[in-house]
Formats: structure tokens, sequence, C-alpha cells
């Protein structure tokens, strides 16, 4: 790559050659490092093209390194933040939303891009991109994770599809970061009741953080409940919340350390659902001891 830069504007030609020609092996190093040198180059017109013109390979070995490449392209024409180039970016991120193009959009900051992030919420691979992206759009992002939340996507047979489930997660997750007011939680307390134990986790968690008196204490006693089923992660994640909400969770907890267990049949699992409920006792009171 040193060299080709080194021969300046003879080798953009080579390099684009190189970009373009897809290697139906999947190896695409030298592709990047292709454009890596002619954005070195300032060959911008040539980036945008190969990302203007990008298609989807149907072989999965081609298409994991194409879209690789594409990132790369996407990324080093998103530090130029021009007007041009964001359009190009949308126009690509609405067909095929990789992380390195879901990146370029949200360091643009502009909320036009919330849609396709949104979406990229529930794709493994372009998630913690679109995450991180609506991150930096903070508020603004708001209404359409609420909207994503409320939304579950089935399929033929009324089942929420994978996919639907994990954009779903992920929205809630960005609603607690962000800040929950009473409003988001009036919209979305219909959600304690999911069928997928992650999403009540997190609609109760912001029920115990923007609820009313009443809607916080039905929240602690459903996360205390799902505590007896729910696997690590999430196991992990309840403790924490009812922890840091000990003052309204403590009733449950102690009624559950105390109460009959016989609804768990698996002695393990009972065993652990004890120990969570006196683990949480015990930081809870570390936490709230003076000098802690």
């Amino acid at each position: 790559m040193i060299e080709a830069i080194g021969i300046g504007a003879p080798a953009i030609p080579v390099l684009r050659e190189l970009l373009f020609e897809r290697d139906s092996a999947g190896i695409f190093e030298p592709r990047m490092r292709a454009v890596q040198a002619l954005a070195a180059l300032r060959a911008t017109n040539d980036l945008k093209e190969f990302v203007r013109r990008w298609k989807r390979p149907s072989d999965p070995v081609e298409r994991f390194g194409d879209e690789a490449v594409l990132g790369t392209a996407a990324r080093f024409l998103g530090a130029t933040m021009t007007e041009e180039v964001y359009l190009i970016l949308m126009a690509v991120g609405r067909k095929h939303p990789v992380p390195g193009v879901i990146e370029a959009l949200g360091g643009f900051g502009r909320p036009e891009s919330i849609p396709i992030m949104v979406r990229a919420l529930a794709d493994d691979v372009s998630r913690t991109a679109a995450e991180q992206a609506l991150r930096i759009l903070g508020e603004a992002a708001i209404s359409a994770l609420i909207e994503a939340a409320l939304r579950p996507v089935a399929n033929l047979w009324g089942f929420e599809i994978p996919s639907s489930v994990r954009r779903r997660r992920s929205a809630l997750m960005l609603l607690l970061e962000f800040g929950v007011t009473r409003d988001i939680w009036d919209l979305i307390r219909g959600l304690t009741a999911d069928a997928d134990d992650e999403i009540a986790v997190r609609a109760c968690a912001i029920g115990l953080t923007a609820g009313a008196s009443s809607d916080q204490r039905d929240c602690a006693r459903l996360m205390v409940a799902l505590l007896r089923r729910v696997r690590w992660p999430l196991h992990q994640e309840i403790e924490d919340c009812l922890i840091g909400n000990f003052v309204i969770a403590e009733e449950f907890v102690d009624q559950a350390i105390k109460g009959p267990m016989d609804d768990i049949a698996d002695d393990f699992a009972r065993a652990r659902f004890k120990r969570s409920l006196r683990r949480i006792a015990a930081r809870a009171l570390t936490r709230q001891a003076p000098g802690s």
C-alpha cells in the first residue's frame, strides 16, 4: 500500500481495478488495502462509485469479504462529511446495513438515518454499530425506539421471528440508557408480560425507574418471579436491577427467601434461586452500609 501511495495518481487505475474485482475465495484484505490507498490518494470518486454500485453477492463466503470491503470504503467516505456521501450511504444503508455503513452514517449524527439504524438492531452483525450510532443521536431516537419495542414481527404461523425479538430487546436497552419518563413507561408497560423474558425484564426495569409507586412494586415482584427461570446473563441483569432498587424490592426478595419453592421442580434451579436471593440481599445491605 505504501508503494502504491508513493507512486501517486498513476496507481489509481490499478487500485480501482483491484477494488472492483471480487474474489470468489473470500480473500478481501488486498481490496481493503486498495481502499486505504485510494483514500490516501484522494480518489474519492472511485470509492463513491464502488459504494453506489455495490450489490450483495449470493455466495456467503464471497459476501463476507465483500461486506468488509464495503464497510471500509464507507468509513473512509464518511470522514469527508459531504452531503453527496451522506446520500450515497443512506441509499446503500437502506438495502445493505453492514457495520461500516452504519458507523459512517452515525458519524453524521442526522436523524434521517434513524430508521436504518433501528432496522439494523435486528441483525447480529450490525447491531453493535447500530446501537452506538443511536447513542450518538440520543433523544432524537427515542420515538423510533419505542415504536420498535412495541412492534413485534411474526412469521406465517403467528410466532415472533428471532430478528424481531433481538430488535425489541436492543431498543429497550437503549431506552434505559437514555433515561425514561413516565410517558415512556405508560406506552411500554404492557411489555412486562411479554413472552420473551429479556424484553419483560427490561420493561420491568423501566417501570422501576419511571413508574408510579404501585407500578414499581409490581415490577419488583415480577422481576423476582422471573428470577426463578431465567438464565445467565439475564439472571445477573435482574440481580443488579433489584439491588439498585432494593428499597422497593426488599419486601419481595424477603418473601421469596422465606416462602415455598414447590413450583421449581429442578433441585439445581431451586438452589440457584435461593442463592441469588440471598446474594441480592447481602449486596444491597453492603451498598447501604456507611462508607460503602
